[in-house]
């Protein structure tokens, strides 16, 4: 949680910097954040480059869990007298690494926002894993030590997902940029993973999570323009769920399984390809503010 606290100041600071992009600068020389010296992704629409395009994005998922162990213990009653036994346990919960991949739209505003530059969509496929280590302690009625033995669980869920990300640039010359992005994620479970133990699991209440996931999420990246008058770029950037809506657990996006609690992240990078503009087709003529009053004028005379 420290980590996704640290990712939303970073992405407050640089979305409230971004009314620096336009207000014009008192001198050229001053070359860091000035969009007239650059070219941003909202010129790129008055080029030879739609304001569509194609994106595709993979990278690796990674489950991020609690450092601590859980621990406990409980009493096996017997019905003879001073044959009751004890067991202490101890759980803990670790990470498991998996895959992601997704196909989309991306969509760039037609004039300058403040805010929102670019929207992108993507429909994709993901697999989130974990695992549960149990380690299990047996005590006689005098607290002396008669043995142990030690369980564990893994699971991977492969989720079909939808996503809509609403996209913040924060253009630092004309090869890079800070992406900062806001979205909501639909998940559904086609893939359920192991609800079973191998070896022995203490009886603790376990809670395993529905096959819908419905989630905010927030990421951020450094965008890459190889070269700045083409219409390619690709974002590697970190994106992480910070919200669950459904099903709700107190506003939680952790996966629940076993006894467990699992943060979903992904590493992502991006690659998005911008439709070529018809060279047959005539560009819309813009009109002013001044003309576009004179012209209402003229009509209602």
């Amino acid at each position: 949680m420290r980590n996704l606290v640290f990712l939303f100041l970073i992405g407050l600071f640089f979305s409230t910097g971004i009314h620096a992009q336009y207000k014009p600068k008192k001198s050229k020389k001053q070359f860091y954040g000035n969009q007239r010296l650059q070219k941003p992704l909202y010129r790129w629409v008055t080029g030879d480059y739609a304001k569509h395009g194609i994106q595709f994005s993979f990278g690796p998922t990674y489950t991020f869990t609690s450092n601590k162990a859980r621990e406990g213990e409980f009493r096996i009653e017997s019905e003879n007298l001073g044959a009751d036994s004890i067991i202490r346990y101890s759980q803990e919960a670790k990470s498991r690494i998996g895959v992601f991949a997704e196909l989309g739209m991306v969509h760039i505003t037609r004039k300058p926002r403040k805010i929102i530059h670019y929207y992108d969509w993507g429909i994709g496929f993901k697999l989130y894993g974990g695992r549960e280590a149990s380690a299990s302690k047996f005590y006689d009625n005098r607290d002396t030590l008669i043995g142990g033995i030690d369980g564990e669980g893994k699971f991977y869920n492969g989720y079909l997902y939808g996503r809509f990300s609403a996209h913040n640039v924060f253009q630092i010359n004309p090869n890079f940029f800070l992406d900062n992005a806001l979205g909501v994620n639909f998940d559904y479970a086609i893939m359920n993973g192991n609800m079973a133990y191998d070896g022995f699991r203490a009886p603790v209440e376990q809670k395993f999570q529905g096959d819908f996931l419905a989630q905010l999420h927030y990421s951020l990246g450094l965008g890459i323009k190889p070269r700045a008058d083409k219409g390619f770029f690709f974002v590697p950037s970190v994106e992480i769920p910070f919200l669950g809506i459904h099903e709700w657990n107190g506003g939680s996006a952790a996966i629940n399984w076993f006894s467990s609690k699992y943060h979903p992240a992904m590493l992502k990078l991006k690659f998005v390809w911008l439709f070529k503009r018809d060279p047959e087709r005539c560009p819309p003529v813009e009109i002013n503010v001044i003309d576009k009053r004179h012209m209402e004028e003229q009509k209602n005379k």
